[in-house]
């Protein structure tokens, strides 16, 4: 998510309500990943009728937690929490109007705030299912 403006509720000091990144902003975007524990909610309101993070969400309005990544943060993400197919790319991006990251050229990255390289392939078990998942590493912050 893209950070937004301080909250000015009273009792919010460290509320900061957030965007879906744009395509003009993304260069100059200061960028955070939501740092929240899955806790699935089935049509925005029913919790734990599935443990499956690929259905994670957070309602708008709520308040939860992010971290700004840093050079060198690793992360994992499935190939569902990604926007498009990998082919020949090296990196991912955030992407306009949408919170997932997307695939990128190395020539791709040079107009955005927020990189992360991709180092490997890689799977992750959701129930008895084993699903596609790709290693990266924070380039640029």
């Amino acid at each position: 998510v893209a950070l937004g403006n301080k909250s000015t509720t009273k009792g919010e000091n460290d509320v900061y309500n957030v965007n879906v990144p744009n395509t003009n902003t993304l260069a100059s975007d200061i960028f955070y990943m939501v740092n929240e524990p899955v806790n699935v909610l089935v049509n925005g309101k029913y919790s734990g009728l599935t443990d499956d993070p690929r259905e994670f969400n957070i309602p708008a309005g709520k308040k939860f937690t992010m971290y700004k990544p840093m050079i060198g943060d690793e992360v994992v993400i499935t190939k569902d929490g990604l926007v498009d197919n990998k082919g020949d790319n090296t990196h991912v991006i955030p992407a306009n109007n949408t919170t997932k990251l997307t695939w990128a050229t190395e020539t791709e990255i040079s107009n955005v705030s927020l990189v992360y390289k991709h180092v490997g392939d890689t799977y992750v078990s959701i129930g008895n299912e084993r699903v596609t998942a790709y290693r990266f590493i924070c380039v640029k912050a």
